[in-house]
């Protein structure tokens, strides 16, 4: 099982404003980035608390179709289907859809922290970041200090019109070149 990161973050590396907010990404929704193709490759999601209680606040539970483990040291009630509390370390959560066998990848939904204990891990296999041509100035960061030191291999870049940019990079040793295309 890959794990992967799909997430949008501001030009100045914000995936939130201070008080978790992300309507600034409104202005980008008439765009197609991919995301239906992207969801139909992954099995199961994890995510953190924080995370976990604003995509509530969305309205109805988008991941109605895939097994959702929410990162929480303390038991959650009234969860949806198909959504597990996970109170052990990312470590084991790894251990754990390892044994589960599942078809397809995981999507580490975020947020930031959840990423970086998955990174510091070394189980991040692919990161496919969003870059919008918004500056926030201040928020909740995509990569908090202290984030693990590594490499990555640039995969793809595609620029839309919007002055959104997909950047998708992975880790070395598979043989895709990088291609670059304007949407």
């Amino acid at each position: 099982m890959r794990f992967r990161v799909y997430i949008a973050m501001s030009l100045d590396g914000y995936i939130a404003t201070p008080d978790g907010a992300v309507d600034w990404l409104e202005p980008f929704f008439d765009a197609d980035y991919g995301y239906e193709s992207f969801i139909r490759e992954i099995s199961c999601a994890v995510m953190g608390r924080i995370t976990y209680e604003q995509v509530l606040d969305f309205g109805d539970w988008p991941y109605p179709d895939h097994d959702v483990y929410v990162l929480s040291r303390a038991p959650i009630d009234g969860m949806p289907e198909r959504t597990f509390a996970w109170s052990g370390t990312p470590e084991e959560l790894s251990a754990h859809l390892a044994e589960r066998g599942l078809e397809g990848d995981c999507w580490l939904i975020g947020g930031g922290q959840t990423i970086r204990e998955f990174e510091r891990l070394g189980s991040v296999d692919e990161y496919e970041v969003f870059v919008m041509p918004v500056w926030l100035g201040t928020g909740v960061p995509l990569f908090p200090a202290p984030f693990p030191a590594g490499d990555l291999e640039l995969r793809d870049v595609t620029a839309w019109e919007n002055g959104v940019v997909r950047l998708l990079y992975g880790r070395g040793g598979e043989d895709e070149s990088a291609t670059f295309e304007k949407d």
